[in-house]
């Protein structure tokens, strides 16, 4: 393997290896998929909590005077809105509403951090510098500069404050607070990857291994890439580049909560406002629950029969065998009239034709804390 082509490693690797990690690749990262058993990774993050390393994810730093105003005019989220320790989820859309990219977005002193799939930071940054003229704004790419740990489960908010050695009281999804953790300062930021309560750790990309052996000995367990997916799919939690892409309006795969409908212009506002106040969309992001032992693999198609004759009403994106429900799920995009919860529907996967039920997302309920 030449050099252009060496996968991209976390600094926490070897550590991973030491312990077991089989690893797969994603956008030309080697990360962990299991560490032995990715189901009895998956139970613990919903009976206690897990911790996965996230540094493959992209970051930019978005730093300059017209920050603010250079954002507000371009994403979907209300960006004047944003003080220092706090942030929000937020879409970039072309003209047309069609999302470009999907990202979280934290807000400090003199910068924004952005957070998003990995694979997608270099797309982002050349979107970002075509909208860029005359305005005093800087964009960074910080992925190598940051490690990044997520700690998810209803245990992990008294697991971060008894590591931490700090009370952190229950904060909005993407507010942020900075701690110190094994003499490491750390951002702390609240996000949910997995439908349970959850807090993402970033830290200087030398000094995570520091992080990771501190919450190592806290009776947290590691989780990879495989228990990952069936944790944010059980909650019904869309991905950039799987469940979403170029062709997605974000209200379809249901992004209310990266968008403000009351911020006036940006890229796209139009097309949104529209559907938004004038219309619908013509397809929405569901939950199948699947009959049978089949899994069915994403771009499968969502088919009814009437008289005989089939009717294409939607596709797979995602799906697995859930450990919570003890069945197989999925999630997808169905036409609006055929998604009412309980309808039957048949999916063409690779010759096999699969029965399947409409489901409500996300399929797991998500779980109070313990002590609220």
């Amino acid at each position: 393997m030449n050099q252009d082509t060496q996968m991209k490693q976390s600094p926490l690797y070897e550590i991973h290896k030491s312990i077991g990690a089989k690893f797969t690749e994603i956008h030309g990262w080697e990360i962990p998929a299991h560490y032995g058993d990715p189901v009895a990774e998956h139970v613990a993050v919903r009976s206690n909590a897990g911790i996965m390393d996230m540094s493959h994810r992209g970051k930019i730093r978005v730093s300059g005077k017209d920050r603010t105003k250079f954002l507000q005019n371009i994403l979907s989220q209300d960006i004047n809105k944003l003080t220092p320790g706090t942030g929000g989820h937020a879409t970039l859309l072309n003209t047309k509403g069609h999302m470009l990219a999907y990202m979280r977005i934290y807000s400090d002193e003199d910068s924004f951090l952005i957070d998003t799939e990995p694979g997608e930071t270099d797309k982002l940054i050349q979107i970002l510098n075509r909208y860029l003229f005359r305005e005093d704004v800087k964009i960074e790419d910080t992925t190598l500069k940051y490690g990044l740990l997520t700690v998810q489960g209803p245990n992990s908010r008294e697991i971060i404050c008894r590591i931490s050695g700090t009370d952190i009281k229950e904060m909005e999804e993407c507010s942020h607070v900075n701690l110190t953790i094994n003499n490491i300062n750390c951002r702390i930021a609240r996000t949910t990857y997995t439908g349970e309560e959850g807090y993402s750790i970033y830290a200087p990309w030398d000094s995570i291994h520091g992080v990771w052996e501190t919450m190592g000995g806290s009776e947290i367990t590691p989780f990879g890439h495989n228990a990952f997916e069936t944790l944010r799919i059980e909650a019904g939690i869309p991905l950039y580049s799987i469940d979403m892409d170029e062709d997605t309006i974000p209200i379809e795969a249901n992004l209310d909560h990266a968008i403000s409908y009351t911020k006036g212009c940006y890229v796209g506002q139009e097309t949104i406002a529209r559907i938004k106040f004038k219309g619908h969309v013509n397809r929405t992001l569901t939950g199948f629950s699947i009959e049978g032992d089949i899994i069915p693999v994403k771009n499968d198609r969502i088919y009814t029969v009437t008289e005989n004759t089939e009717h294409d009403i939607g596709v797979i994106t995602s799906a697995c065998f859930s450990p919570t429900l003890n069945k197989s799920i999925a999630i997808g995009y169905l036409r609006i009239g055929y998604n009412e919860p309980g309808t039957e529907v048949c999916i063409d996967s690779k010759s096999h034709k699969i029965s399947a039920v409409v489901a409500v997302i996300p399929f797991y309920k998500i779980s109070k804390p313990q002590g609220d």
